[in-house]
């Protein structure tokens, strides 16, 4: 294992800790990826690439440039993410990417679904989006639009 400052080190310890037993135990199998857009430190990346390489799994780099190609497995995408910008409506948002789609292009777009609690209400700016984002991806009517797009692929980071 790579050496990294001391508070990184705790960071790859506490990754590999809760990544290897607590993920598993409750989703029942390893994750598909590593990717931490949340935070952009350069100490946090070295440690996530490590922990990756280490563990096997795929690492997507983040990217708030949604012009910037960024790579996750042997896979080049484009990571979009508008949750943060002015009058944002999550099903807009995502018809308005697969519409600006470039061909034979793969995007990720960075969705933060979620239900409401305290901890989520104290501790995060990202709130009534996260359930705007559920609404939209269980509406029936936006699964029907994206299916029916002839050149369009759903898939998820397994299949990168």
């Amino acid at each position: 294992m790579r050496v990294f400052e001391e508070a990184d080190d705790r960071i790859v310890w506490r990754l590999r800790l809760d990544g290897d037993d607590r993920f598993v135990e409750i989703v029942g199998r390893e994750p598909d990826y590593f990717e931490a857009h949340a935070v952009m430190s350069k100490n946090l990346n070295r440690a996530i690439s490590a922990v990756a390489q280490e563990l096997g799994l795929k690492e997507q780099k983040a990217s708030f440039d949604p012009t910037a190609v960024v790579y996750c497995g042997d896979t080049d995408l484009r990571m979009v993410m508008h949750s943060m910008e002015p009058g944002y409506e999550s099903k807009d948002s995502i018809m308005q990417t697969v519409r600006e789609m470039a061909d034979g292009e793969t995007v990720v777009f960075v969705c933060h679904p979620g239900y409401l609690d305290r901890f989520i209400l104290e501790s995060s700016s990202l709130t009534a989006d996260r359930t705007k984002k559920v609404d939209a991806l269980i509406d029936p009517e936006l699964r029907a639009w994206l299916e029916a797009q002839d050149d369009l692929c759903l898939i998820d980071y397994r299949d990168l």
